[in-house]
């Protein structure tokens, strides 16, 4: 079937596909040796995404921080409680997020099946879908009815929700529990981080004696600018100024945090009310987003190119294409070039098929000449 996109823009793919085929692989169909990109097992598997990275920096920031400087500064009789309620926050959020990157959420038919070797590349010459009749095209396996071949991770995964950047990892019905237990954990511990930071800051200028009880500060009563991190395992000496730049930045990254992760949970907590997936979710919403999107894209065409690209968007738009059976030939209305519209008043213009299967295009409209004054007509 032939490519068709608007002003050359990528379209939204599922799976590995070749866009771009040379006349004679038009026409032998694609070569067997065209092999795809592997499928990736968990959160794991190579290459790291940047979000996974930036997520494990904040973690740790977050534990040195809170765990190294803030909680030795609470009041003597506080931080007992504070290591005790931020350590199993943390240790449980620690423990839920790894498990949930591990897990491979894939559909039990591709898990059986062997990771080694690259999946082939899909070629919508010959199927469709990636997924008909309840079987992937690209794994080569029966699945669920509730499966989603991930372009990402390029498997099937069963209870597709959605593809986490920050886990690196597919989120489907083996690890969704998990995931959700990982936000409502981070984001409980980062209010409680960002808690105790407030609390640091304010006391830092109302009552800084407040936060000087430890038995280290008993030498330093006279020197009130000179502070200690890391206390009490391995204190460090430091100035007033490095104490409130770093609650400050604490406090502006926790409430980021917060925000981000309150909205991620708050939307997941509507979905499981109404008894959706992140994904169905989103094919609900989709059909005016790509209305809106289709009608900017033609806007976006140079005027040149508009009559060619709004032939290929009443094309994609209402046409419906089978896929052939092997050996079958298209009807010469679909299987005509494209590249040549519009056609000159020399060239003949390409036959139009009754037939139900063959897409109707609509007429040409030849620009009339202007007439002289006094010109009868021709």
């Amino acid at each position: 079937m032939y490519k068709m996109n608007i002003c050359n823009k990528p379209s939204n793919k599922t799976a590995p596909e070749k866009s771009v085929w040379t006349a004679p692989a038009q026409a032998s169909g694609p070569s067997p040796e065209l092999q795809g990109q592997r499928s990736r097992r968990n959160g794991w598997s190579w290459p790291p995404h940047p979000l996974q990275i930036v997520a494990w920096l904040l973690y740790l920031f977050f534990a040195v921080i809170g765990f190294g400087v803030l909680v030795p500064l609470l009041p003597h009789h506080w931080v007992p409680a504070g290591y005790a309620c931020m350590g199993a926050i943390f240790a449980g959020h620690l423990v839920v997020h790894l498990t949930a990157v591990s897990i491979d959420p894939a559909d039990a038919n591709v898990r059986d099946k062997s990771y080694a070797g690259p999946l082939p590349i899909f070629n919508r010459s010959q199927h469709a879908h990636v997924i008909e009749d309840l079987h992937c095209n690209l794994c080569d396996v029966d699945v669920s009815a509730r499966s989603k071949h991930c372009s990402a991770c390029n498997k099937c995964v069963c209870g597709f929700d959605h593809h986490c950047k920050w886990l690196n990892n597919c989120v489907g019905e083996r690890n969704y529990r998990l995931f959700l237990h990982s936000v409502a954990s981070a984001l409980l511990g980062v209010l409680l981080l960002v808690l105790v930071a407030t609390y640091v800051f304010v006391e830092f200028f109302v009552n800084p004696m407040q936060l000087r009880t430890n038995y280290h500060f008993e030498v330093l009563k006279n020197h009130t600018d000179v502070w200690f991190v890391f206390l009490p395992a391995a204190p460090v000496e430091t100035q007033a100024p490095a104490i409130l730049a770093l609650a400050a930045l604490l406090i502006l990254l926790g409430l980021l945090s917060t925000a981000l992760l309150g909205h991620l949970l708050c939307f997941h907590i509507y979905l499981m009310w109404h008894k959706l997936t992140t994904y169905e979710y989103i094919v609900q919403h989709r059909p005016p987003q790509e209305a809106k999107g289709a009608d900017r894209q033609l806007d976006s065409c140079p005027p040149k190119m508009r009559p060619i690209q709004e032939m290929e968007f009443y094309m994609r738009t209402f046409s419906h294409v089978r896929p052939e059976p092997p050996g079958q030939v298209r009807p010469a209305a679909v299987s005509a070039n494209l590249s040549g519209f519009p056609v000159t008043s020399g060239q003949v213009e390409p036959p139009l098929s009754s037939s139900p299967e063959t897409l109707a295009l609509p007429p040409r409209i030849r620009p009339q000449k202007k007439r002289k004054p006094g010109e009868g007509p021709s």
